[in-house]
């Protein structure tokens, strides 16, 4: 046998190649195994992706599609109670008034078995039932006599009025229309439905999108109170979201407080919209907020929401990392506490039990995170070497322990966001019904006017009532009240 060949073991049973074959498709097998190695990743990193939803990651829930989601423990804990109003609740069932507006006497009809009428009997008393209505709604038409006087000297006067000539909508249909296009997101088209069907008013765009202006134009001193007492507020949460505005993607901010709104478009999401917001730039209180990289540009103090860090734990919790584990039950622990402790305070002993757990979860983990193999790809790429995402997280845990755990050292720090993401709902909301704003002057207007419903609603002002006091320009003074 030649020197230069190799007998070769095959499935059918031998063969002879030469040594320089053989080596090649040594090096062949060694490059396929590397391939394997990059695609089963690859493969892997596509199922997680697959994987994610709005209970697992900071995807919104309208993303989760139309599937039937799986069954998925959430972060709440079962409180052992029926369903239902708990003893003690108190109901609040309708009640009987002592005056009615109008009173309907019931009498008895027919004939008695003795073969007399019954309404010729003797009344000996009666029941009472009260139906709760609305009557039939009728339009008022209002005439204003503007009078006009000339004085001894020869000199005409008029009396002053905002009204103009001829007839007009009053403020009453400008609110409603306001409320139902700007609280309850109701379009134009289904809105003169809904005026015509119940007040029997035809009304068209035109009305409907001046109303909207009017009321815009008469919030801007509103805005500018908001704005100046968000700053001086000791906590404000903090989000934003993206809207189809002229279609492209804008961004709508949030700032806000228990009891204050702000809303902002912008076409930038990141730091230039956050200066042009106006708040953030030398505030100096507390914010809560998402991991966002652009807020960390503002010298005020941070606090993560923690409900985000729990979904991005809830996914590693789903690939049986123990330390994703174990820090979900000490951050759903932590805030038992502080719900359980009446005054929102911990004490000492407390942090300093779960301070102790939480730096024992990250260095008991790091060391088999960092032997961990990252995943492969192309390592001569400049730049940081990608991490898996279990590392990741668990160096913003170890990096950003102030911001998480802030909560259980301040009684006014919450543990989440979600004041910010209630607010923000209402947006996606006008977003799934309308689609879009065709124009960047009607979000605006939008925006504005919802600071200040949310802002009525939040201080249990009757809302078209407050809107009503905006178009006459009069806008009800929130802010009096935050202070």
């Amino acid at each position: 046998m030649p020197s230069d060949l190799i007998l070769v073991e095959i499935p059918v049973g031998y063969r002879l190649i030469k040594e320089d074959d053989f080596q090649a498709l040594l090096r062949r097998l060694d490059v396929l195994e590397i391939e394997v190695k990059v695609l089963r990743q690859e493969n892997e990193d596509l199922r997680k992706r697959l994987h994610l939803n709005s209970s697992n990651s900071s995807k919104p829930p309208s993303s989760d599609g139309y599937a039937k989601k799986p069954v998925i423990k959430n972060n709440r804990e079962k409180s052992g109670k029926k369903p239902g109003g708990q003893p003690g609740h108190k109901g609040s069932t309708l009640s009987m008034v002592a005056i009615a507006d109008k009173v309907v006497e019931v009498d008895v009809e027919g004939i008695c078995i003795c073969g007399k009428p019954m309404q010729e009997g003797k009344l000996t008393g009666y029941e009472r039932c009260q139906e709760l209505d609305i009557p039939p709604i009728v339009p008022q038409i209002i005439e204003y006599q503007i009078l006009k006087r000339q004085c001894v000297c020869g000199l005409c006067h008029t009396a002053p009025t905002k009204l103009s000539p001829g007839i007009q909508y009053g403020p009453n249909i400008k609110s409603y229309a306001v409320y139902l296009n700007n609280y309850q997101h109701i379009p134009f088209e289904r809105l003169q439905e809904i005026f015509m069907a119940l007040f029997g008013i035809s009304i068209s765009d035109g009305f409907l999108t001046e109303s909207n202006l009017q009321c815009f134009n008469q919030l801007e001193e509103f805005e500018q109170q908001v704005k100046a007492a968000l700053r001086k507020s000791a906590l404000n949460h903090c989000d934003e979201t993206g809207m189809r505005v002229e279609g492209r993607l804008q961004w709508v901010h949030v700032v806000s407080n228990k009891l204050l709104s702000l809303f902002k478009l912008h076409p930038k999401r990141g730091k230039e919209a956050m200066d042009a917001l106006g708040i953030l730039e030398g505030y100096l209180g507390i914010i809560i907020r998402d991991r966002f990289a652009s807020y960390d540009n503002y010298e005020c103090l941070h606090a993560f929401c923690n409900a985000h860090l729990l979904r991005d734990l809830k996914n590693l919790q789903e690939d049986e990392k123990k330390w994703a584990i174990e820090m979900i039950e000490l951050l759903l622990e932590a805030k038992k506490l502080k719900d359980e402790s009446g005054a929102n305070v911990l004490t000492p002993f407390q942090i300093g039990a779960i301070e102790t757990k939480y730096d024992a979860i990250i260095s008991g983990y790091k060391e088999a995170e960092l032997l961990e193999q990252p995943p492969p790809g192309n390592q001569k790429k400049r730049g940081r070497k990608k991490k898996t995402k279990s590392l990741n997280l668990l160096e913003v845990f170890e990096t950003r322990k102030p911001e998480i755990l802030r909560f259980i050292h301040n009684p006014l720090v919450p543990f989440d966001n979600n004041l910010a993401e209630r607010d923000l709902r209402m947006v996606k909301l006008k977003q799934k019904i309308s689609g879009c704003f065709r124009t960047s002057t009607g979000a605006e207007i939008f925006c504005r006017i919802r600071s200040y419903i949310s802002s009525a609603k939040k201080q249990n002002y009757n809302i078209i009532e407050a809107l009503k006091q905006a178009i006459l320009g009069n806008p009800a003074n929130f802010v009096a009240a935050e202070q």
